[in-house]
């Protein structure tokens, strides 16, 4: 006997799979935006403080505005990352527990058919030994 909700089931297993695979995809996003602002804090820490003459000092206030900006975009950037994660996290969550609920009652079903089926086969057995118990008093 065929689990009834087997479709329901197959559904759901796809779509863990594709949460987990968005979860991968944002958590991969997440890393590398957080290493692009590691990055941007170590370019502007390397940022010279030598300064030789005006022209240099402009440069060098250009660069660090720059870098601050960029950082800005970054660490902005970083956060949606998060965000967008644990929003992933949750969706992956919430179908893994729907995939393990019709999973236990697939379990649950089997287990039942399965002793439905052995039943059937015990019914048929005694019905066999009846019948030749039976015969043999027939014959005796």
């Amino acid at each position: 006997m065929t689990f009834p909700l087997a479709g329901l089931l197959r559904v759901r297993d796809a779509q863990e799979k594709v949460a987990a695979e968005q979860l991968s995809r944002t958590t991969s996003a997440r890393r590398h935006a957080e290493e692009a602002e590691q990055s941007a804090v170590v370019s502007l820490s390397e940022i010279s403080a030598q300064v030789d003459d005006a022209h240099t000092l402009l440069a060098m206030a250009a660069a660090r505005a720059a870098g601050r900006s960029a950082l800005s975009d970054l660490q902005t950037l970083t956060e949606l990352r998060r965000a967008e994660e644990e929003v992933a996290k949750a969706s992956h969550v919430e179908a893994r527990r729907e995939l393990k609920g019709l999973e236990r009652l697939d379990g649950a079903h089997r287990a039942e058919s399965l002793k439905a089926e052995r039943h059937a086969e015990q019914m048929a057995l005694d019905e066999i030994a009846v019948m030749r118990s039976l015969r043999e008093e027939r014959t005796a």
